[in-house]
C-alpha cells in the first residue's frame, strides 16, 4: 500500500475498527508483524485516565498481563514517549535497575533473544496524544530516513483520524459564552477573581456569577477543575488572547517597516 493510498483509506475510514484494518494493512506490508497503538486522553477530558490501546501480534496472555492489568502505564517506553517529540528506538530508552522486574521487559522480549523496535509519539488536538510502537522486521536494525519519515507521517495520520472518530463518542461539548471563555482563560493563567474583574472592567460579583454558571455547565465545583476541564475538552487554550477585541472587532493589521530603517 502506497502512502498516498493509505492516506485516502484513512480519511475514508468510517469507524475505529475499519481504521485499524487500514493501519494493519499498511504496517504489515512493510514487514511489521507485532505492534501496538496507545491513545492518551488529556487531563480534564471526559475520558481522562482511560488508556485506550490496540495490539497486533501479541499473545493473549501478554495482552492480559501487561496491557489490561494497567502495568503498561508504568512502562519505560510510554514514559519516554510522553517526554519526547521524536521517534526513538527501543534500545535508546535508558534502562534502570528495575529492568528485570519490569513487565515491559517480559512483553517486549521473545524467548531469550533481544528484539528491536521503534516508538513514534503522535499528537492530536488539545493534548490528545498517543504512541505507535512497532517491533522491527527481523532483517532490519534501523530504518533509513525516508522510511522513518513515511512511517511517522502514517502514524500521525492514523492518530488524527482516530481522534476525529473517537471524540464525538464522548458526547457534545458544553457551550460557553465568549465572556465565560474569556474568564476561564484568565483563571487558567492563575488570575484571582478580583484581578479578572479589574482586567475585564466588570465587578467581582459578575465574575463570581459567570463562574457559577461555568461550574454548572462543566459539571465541576471549583475554578481550577473548571479550567483544566475546559482545556481538556478544547473549549479554551492558554495561548488564546483574553481581553482583546472580539471576532466582530478585528485587530488592525501590523505596520510594515523596511529593514534597516
Amino acid at each position: 500500500m502506497r502512502i498516498a493510498d493509505y492516506q485516502l483509506a484513512v480519511e475514508a475510514a468510517a469507524d475505529i475498527w475499519s481504521l485499524w484494518e487500514v493501519c494493519q494493512a499498511y504496517t504489515q506490508a512493510r514487514g511489521f508483524r507485532r505492534y501496538y497503538y496507545a491513545h492518551l486522553p488529556p487531563i480534564g477530558a471526559p475520558d481522562e485516565g482511560e488508556l485506550r490501546f490496540r495490539t497486533e501480534g501479541f499473545d493473549k496472555d501478554v495482552v492480559r498481563t501487561f496491557f489490561e492489568s494497567g502495568c503498561y502505564q508504568a512502562g519505560r517506553l510510554l514514559q519516554h514517549a510522553k517526554a519526547n517529540l521524536h521517534p526513538f528506538y527501543w534500545d535508546e530508552v535508558p534502562s534502570d535497575k528495575r529492568t528485570l522486574s519490569d513487565p515491559e521487559f517480559y512483553t517486549l522480549r521473545r524467548r531469550a533473544e533481544e528484539i528491536r523496535g521503534i516508538c513514534i509519539p503522535v499528537f492530536g488536538p488539545n493534548g490528545r496524544n498517543g504512541l505507535a510502537s512497532l517491533e522491527m522486521p527481523e532483517s532490519k536494525e534501523r530504518l533509513n530516513s525516508e522510511e522513518l519519515h513515511e512511517l511517522q507521517w502514517a502514524a500521525q495520520l492514523g492518530h488524527l483520524r482516530y481522534c476525529a472518530l473517537w471524540v464525538p463518542e464522548l458526547g457534545p461539548q458544553p457551550r460557553l459564552s465568549p465572556r465565560e471563555k474569556e474568564i476561564l482563560i484568565w483563571v487558567a493563567r492563575g488570575k484571582s477573581n478580583p484581578a479578572i474583574a479589574e482586567i475585564l472592567g466588570i465587578s467581582v460579583h459578575t465574575v463570581d456569577a459567570h463562574l457559577r454558571r461555568i461550574y454548572l455547565k462543566l459539571g465541576v465545583f471549583d475554578r481550577i477543575t473548571a479550567a483544566v476541564r475546559a482545556i481538556g475538552v478544547g473549549l479554551i487554550n492558554t495561548g488564546q488572547s483574553a481581553g482583546l477585541p472580539l471576532e466582530n472587532e478585528p485587530l488592525s493589521p501590523p505596520k510594515v517597516t523596511n529593514a534597516g530603517q
